[in-house]
């Protein structure tokens, strides 16, 4: 899990740096750096059940607000890094949000099985 810690927290601090000309950057950028700030914390051992729970559902809920924008999106607002119409926009927006919330929910899982004591897999570890 270390590696793809590694991996999420240099994309979300990437995509709080492409926020700066956004017109509520501040927002993102916030959001954005929780959850990289989440995913350092995982790569160097610390698994923050409440915190990553916290993120994860306010992320969920935040996605929820766009995610009808996905539908009927169209395909170039996927395809092209940069922005070629106000429409493309939510859309994007929506899936920052939904991968955002799905990274959260993961490190939520991963520290919660960390949290909690492994059953013993033999009789002689139940002594």
């Amino acid at each position: 899990m270390k590696p793809w810690a590694a991996f999420f927290a240099a994309l979300f601090v990437f995509a709080a740096a492409v926020q700066w000309n956004d017109p509520d950057s501040a927002l993102w950028i916030l959001g954005y750096l929780a959850v990289a700030s989440l995913s350092v914390a995982a790569f160097v051992g610390r698994r923050l059940l409440v915190p990553n729970a916290l993120v994860a559902v306010l992320f969920t809920l935040w996605f929820a607000t766009l995610a009808p924008t996905l539908k009927g999106a169209p395909e170039e607002a996927f395809t092209s890094f940069e922005m070629k119409a106000a429409p493309h926009e939510e859309p994007r927006e929506a899936g920052g949000l939904g991968l955002a919330a799905a990274w959260c929910w993961a490190l939520t899982v991963w520290s919660r099985r960390a949290a909690t004591p492994a059953a013993p897999n033999t009789l002689s570890e139940l002594e």
